[in-house]
């Protein structure tokens, strides 16, 4: 991984559009929200965690992903933040470590909408090609957010 600081990297976007699905969660606030179960919740500690101790890479973190969150998410709201995870991509290609903060989230992310975890290959078009590959309508979604384009 090229970038090793959080310094390097602005998580705001990125974290208010992880703050948008908890205001619209029903469970936010109440005694039933449980961070350490929440795919969303999840992403935001990883973030949190990064920027406190000014690291971009959490050995192990990866295993630490929630498998069991079947709470129902919006492919468009989880595409856009997506998208705003990748612009944050660094493109490591061979260096990439899924334990990097950007993968982590955005590995939390895809994993509300896909079958199947995506092995990140290090490049934000290759991995729109792999994301085509399980769901053709998320990765033109996530391209339209990333260049700007309105999704139909």
């Amino acid at each position: 991984m090229t970038v090793s600081r959080t310094s390097d990297i602005d998580f705001h976007e990125l974290r208010n559009l992880l703050n948008d699905f908890c205001r619209d969660c029903d469970l936010f606030n109440t005694g039933q929200c449980k961070e350490a179960t929440c795919l969303i919740g999840f992403a935001k500690k990883v973030i949190n965690f990064a920027e406190q101790k000014g690291v971009l890479d959490i050995p192990g973190a990866s295993n630490l992903i929630p498998k069991n969150d079947f709470k129902p998410y919006y492919q468009d709201q989880i595409s856009r933040a997506i998208a705003a995870s990748c612009k944050l991509c660094r493109e490591c290609r061979d260096n990439h470590s899924s334990d990097c903060v950007v993968s982590l989230v955005r590995t939390s992310l895809e994993s509300a909408v896909l079958q199947e975890q995506i092995d990140y290959p290090g490049s934000v078009f290759m991995y729109l090609a792999k994301v085509k590959q399980q769901n053709d309508e998320l990765s033109g979604q996530i391209a339209n957010h990333l260049t700007g384009k309105k999704t139909p």
